[in-house]
C-alpha cells in the first residue's frame, strides 16, 4: 500500500467514524420526527466540518488521477443516447436543474466551499425537522461509499479548468482543526500542505 493510499484510507475512515458519532449523538439513525434545536445545531456543525474535509480529500485524490483522452462522440449526450433503446427519447433534460446534495468542485479562483448551504427562515421555537440533516447525512454517506468515482468526476472538471487557463483553487487552513477528534485533526491539518504541493504544477502545460 502506498503512502497516498494509506492517507486516503485513514482520512475517509476518520470522517466516517466522526459522521457515525455525530449521527448517534443527534439520534438521526432513529429517524425522529423532530430534533431539539441544540442537537440539530451540533449535528449540523459536525456535518459542515466533515463536508469540508471530504471535499479536500476528494480534491487531492482528483489531482492525482490521470485521465485518458476522451473518445470521439463519447460525451454525456452520446452515452445517454446509446443507453436508450431505439425509438425511446430521454425527456429528463426538460426537468430543469436538479437539486444537488453535495458540491465537490471548489469555486473557480476562490477558496473551497467549506460550508453546506443552510436554509433561511425563522427557526421553530423549540424543535426542528431533521429533514435537512438527514439529506446532508445521506449525501455525505454517498460520497464516502465511492470516493474514487467522485474524484474521477471532479478530475474531469479540473482538467477543463486547467485547459481554460483558470488558476488553481486556494486551500487555506480550516480554522477548526483543534476542535476535531485527534485522528481527524491530523488529516485536516495535512490537507492544505498536500494540496499546495499537488497544485504546484497546475499551470505547467509542458
Amino acid at each position: 500500500m502506498s503512502m497516498d493510499q494509506a492517507f486516503f484510507e485513514q482520512g475517509f475512515r476518520a470522517v466516517f467514524d466522526a459522521m457515525i458519532d455525530a449521527v448517534g449523538k443527534a439520534g438521526l439513525h432513529l429517524r425522529p420526527e423532530r430534533l431539539s434545536r441544540a442537537a440539530a445545531r451540533r449535528c449540523g456543525a459536525a456535518f459542515r466540518q466533515l463536508a469540508a474535509i471530504v471535499r479536500r480529500l476528494i480534491f487531492l485524490m482528483a489531482l492525482g488521477i490521470e485521465l485518458a483522452p476522451p473518445r470521439p462522440g463519447a460525451g454525456p449526450d452520446a452515452r445517454r443516447a446509446a443507453a436508450l433503446p431505439e425509438g425511446v427519447e430521454d425527456v429528463t433534460a426538460s426537468f430543469g436543474p436538479q437539486p444537488k446534495g453535495f458540491r465537490l468542485a471548489p469555486r473557480i479562483s476562490g477558496p473551497f466551499p467549506d460550508h453546506l448551504r443552510t436554509l433561511s427562515g425563522p427557526p421553530p421555537a423549540r424543535s426542528v425537522s431533521p429533514r435537512r440533516l438527514l439529506a446532508q447525512w445521506q449525501a455525505l454517506h454517498a460520497v464516502l461509499k465511492e470516493p474514487e468515482a467522485h474524484a474521477r468526476r471532479l478530475a474531469r472538471t479540473l482538467a477543463r479548468w486547467r485547459k481554460a487557463g483558470e488558476p488553481a483553487p486556494v486551500c487555506v487552513p480550516l480554522g477548526f482543526e483543534h476542535r476535531l477528534r485527534p485522528d481527524l485533526g491530523i488529516v485536516a491539518r495535512a490537507l492544505p500542505h498536500l494540496i499546495r504541493q499537488a497544485t504546484a504544477a497546475w499551470n505547467d502545460t509542458g
